[in-house]
């Protein structure tokens, strides 16, 4: 399964900053396991997106809870699963196994 992740700035941005550094490394650590496929900021600066990967939401979750932004109550969470059925050829075939090729 695909996640859309839309993490939404909810304390000032000097707080954010704080977390910054350590948000970056958590994002590292799941991009280098393949869990996170990108992520960045929104471009109004009202928070990020992160595309990640899992077999359920579950593991979305408790990846989410070690998130210092979420640990320490930066942001909301808003988290859409997808089950891709069609896919670019040019998209890995392990992020969307049962996804067509086009």
């Amino acid at each position: 399964m695909l996640y859309a992740i839309t993490l939404t700035y909810s304390r000032p941005a000097e707080q954010i900053r704080e977390h910054l550094d350590a948000h970056k490394n958590w994002l590292v650590k799941h991009i280098k396991s393949a869990n996170v496929l990108f992520a960045g900021p929104l471009t109004d600066e009202s928070g990020g997106f992160i595309l990640a990967h899992a077999q359920q939401l579950a593991d979305i979750q408790e990846m989410m809870a070690q998130d210092p932004f979420v640990a320490h109550r930066l942001v909301t969470l808003d988290i859409v699963e997808s089950d891709p059925a069609i896919r670019s050829a040019d998209f890995p075939a392990h992020w969307a196994v049962d996804a067509k090729s086009v």
